[in-house]
């Protein structure tokens, strides 16, 4: 009778050590297999910090697969992150409480924070600008409905802050290249 315990752990533990040993042949569809039986098993035994290994594996497998195709860049790796730190500030006991409302807030801050001071900068570094800047604004324009939709402050204030940022920096950039061109409109609308 003593020993069913140490077997039910070696079973649930045995998928993540074999990946571990074989890191460096895992293919795609493997983490994706794996992630669905921490997925599962934490359904099973009522325990939503293993579905962080889930995460975890399904954002390697995500990571993989988009590199693989040269999809990857630093929003889209930013957005992967974030959402799953706004997975944990949602689904985790210690965030549930009331006592901590504060901490869930400003861990959906950080998370969401990152997604959008990341629009802002790929904004900066990318080509064509608008294109770029038209994502900025659209992901600011997301979180805001999001932030309504869900009534979620944190989202709300991060959607905003995007939003204006990216909107002033490209009136910015219009005015100090198109200077002349806003002289002569305004002398004939004057």
């Amino acid at each position: 009778l003593g020993w069913g315990k140490p077997w039910r752990t070696l079973a649930l533990w045995l998928p993540m050590l074999t990946l571990t040993i074989t890191w460096t042949l895992a293919e795609t569809p493997t983490l994706l297999l794996v992630a669905a039986f921490y997925a599962w098993m934490a359904k099973q035994i009522r325990n939503v910090r293993l579905s962080y290994l889930s995460i975890l594996l399904f954002d390697l497998a995500l990571l993989d697969y988009l590199d693989a195709r040269g999809w990857l860049t630093t929003l889209i790796l930013s957005i992967i992150v974030g959402l799953s730190v706004l997975y944990v500030a949602e689904v985790d006991p210690y965030f549930q409480s009331s006592s901590q409302k504060e901490q869930r807030h400003w861990l959906r801050i950080l998370a969401s924070g990152l997604v959008g001071v990341t629009a802002l900068y790929q904004t900066e570094s990318s080509q064509p600008l608008l294109l770029f800047a038209a994502i900025a604004c659209a992901i600011g324009i997301a979180f805001v409905f999001a932030g309504l939709i869900l009534k979620v402050r944190a989202f709300l204030y991060v959607g905003t802050a995007t939003f204006i940022l990216q909107v002033v920096r490209v009136l910015w950039l219009f005015i100090n290249d198109n200077s002349l061109i806003l002289w002569a409109v305004g002398i004939v609308l004057g």
